[in-house]
């Protein structure tokens, strides 16, 4: 009778995935082909299916099997796949009654047309185009938070609840130690590079890049990393992103500069990152809670080691020198590794977070995320957003902003209800260096392996300690089980980051 009920509730849980592999589906068209005028009825359209989801996963059926199987699911090992779904689906079940469904499917109806509405003010570089929209979304927002805070005790602010839906357990508190300490090592070093920031030439990835030559390229290293054309694909988005409807379902995009290299190169090579995750989760999770990410720190994790510590390495130009010389021999043809290696990883300040260097890049993260604390703590409003995110650009990097479109209106996310996604970033970085350390203590080849483009015994490393586990585990877990500790630690980070600043500014 046990084993009939988790069949039963395998089958419940394997329509409501079907509905999210749809809704996934849906939301990659959108960013990708869908024509602009298709807005408002695709907005419908999720919106319904939202509903029809969350129904489904909020039932009083479902809640009671689950209580039915507590017994089952104590007989197995905290391991097994039984176990682990049916407990992390009891934990998702429990947040998810606490949010009623309309709220839901206000939320995902704001977000859609926060979406579109942030398409044409950043084309237009007008935040009041956005603005209502903007309003609205943090408005549901707040009353979302209000639900989960009346129902669950465990938070300690209203931002947490945000946080939890991307780092499951995760406290601002927490987020702010791990900020304080990477800020207060970063400064200094940023300082450095600015007074010998000429000492870089980064012409090499500046100049003309036709974009079919681009496409190609992109396309031919993504292969060799492991990216195969039976279960993948690559499109042109404004702002890229990864998307799995399924676990053999992976859409990767990115977009193109005929000026510049680097955001197509190393976007795409960190969209593969995120694809390669969802890729290797075991199949006999798929159609459950638990075949995506344990978080999105741990997704970061893998996109910025693929993006900065794979391809921004010295080893990697030993093998995509040549690609690029056959790709643009007029630009390429003499140049050394070094000069590659030297003009990609050149650093300083710049106004647009997925341009920027790895050194400044967590200083992007950390004012978002203090906005986004303050404005659901109530201390500023949207309307103050243009006005603080040009002030913080200044604090922390030293730069005037000189439109919306660089400025506040750059990223997506908060058009479309992201928030409390991107802390998430910073810490994948801190989490990318606690696994590096293990990985090249395992793998003690492996920079030999990446000059000769063999990538194989790293993806197979990630998989069997990372990918196929899915979700069964908590970010605190799953860095316990493969680093030893459950903090995010960002020192690693800090001693990987002075060592590029002492390699290519010296000491």
């Amino acid at each position: 009778m046990t084993q009939e009920m988790y069949d039963t509730l395998r089958e419940k849980l394997a329509e409501t995935s079907d509905i999210g592999g749809v809704l996934s589906l849906l939301g990659w068209d959108q960013q990708t082909i869908m024509p602009a005028k298709g807005a408002a009825i695709r907005a419908n359209r999720m919106a319904t299916l939202t509903k029809i989801l969350d129904e489904k996963f909020r039932s009083d059926d479902l809640g009671k099997l689950l209580d039915d199987l507590t017994e089952f699911e104590e007989s197995m090992p905290f391991d097994a796949d039984e176990a682990s779904i049916i407990r992390v689906t009891r934990r998702d079940y429990k947040m998810n009654k606490l949010v009623p469904t309309e709220l839901k499917v206000a939320l995902m109806n704001a977000s859609n047309q926060g979406y579109m509405a942030w398409v044409t003010a950043r084309k237009e570089s007008d935040f009041s185009k956005l603005r209502p929209h903007l309003e609205e979304i943090v408005r549901l927002g707040k009353e979302s938070i209000a639900h989960v805070r009346a129902g669950d005790d465990s938070f300690e602010e209203d931002y947490d609840v945000l946080l939890h839906r991307y780092e499951p357990g995760l406290k601002s508190s927490e987020v702010t130690r791990v900020f304080d300490e990477l800020k207060a090592a970063t400064k200094p070093l940023v300082d450095r590079v600015r007074e010998r920031e000429s000492s870089i030439d980064d012409s090499l990835v500046h100049g003309t890049f036709p974009i079919d030559v681009q496409e190609r390229t992109v396309l031919a290293v993504a292969k060799q990393l492991g990216f195969t054309d039976d279960a993948w694909r690559l499109d042109v988005t404004q702002h890229p992103f990864a998307s799995s409807p399924g676990i053999d379902d992976i859409r990767i995009t990115t977009r193109y500069h005929d000026d510049f290299l680097n955001p197509a190169w190393f976007g795409t090579m960190h969209e593969f990152g995120h694809g390669l995750y969802e890729h290797g989760v075991s199949k006999s999770l798929e159609r459950t809670p638990l075949a995506r990410g344990a978080s999105m720190a741990f997704h970061e994790s893998q996109s910025r080691m693929w993006e900065n510590l794979i391809g921004r390495g010295r080893p990697f130009w030993a093998w995509g020198l040549p690609v690029l010389k056959r790709a643009y021999p007029d630009v390429f043809g003499s140049a050394t590794e070094d000069d590659v290696y030297r003009a990609v990883n050149k650093l300083g300040p710049s106004l647009i977070r997925v341009e920027a260097d790895e050194l400044t890049y967590n200083l992007h993260i950390v004012l978002r995320f203090e906005i986004e604390r303050d404005l659901f703590s109530g201390k500023i409003e949207v309307a103050d957003l243009p006005e603080v995110w040009n002030r913080n650009i200044k604090e922390y990097l030293g730069l005037d902003v000189p439109n919306d479109a660089q400025g506040v209106l750059q990223d997506v996310h908060w058009g479309h209800g992201l928030f409390g996604y991107f802390s998430t970033y910073a810490l994948g970085n801190v989490v990318s260096l606690q696994l590096w350390e293990r990985i090249r203590q395992e793998i003690p080849t492996l920079d030999d392996q990446i000059a000769n483009g063999e990538f194989e015994d790293l993806r197979n490393w990630l998989a069997e300690n990372i990918h196929q586990h899915g979700r069964k585990y908590t970010p605190n877990e799953l860095l316990k089980r493969v680093v030893g500790t459950e903090r995010f630690d960002p020192k690693p980070l800090i001693a990987y980051l002075t060592g590029k600043v002492d390699d290519l500014y010296g000491v």
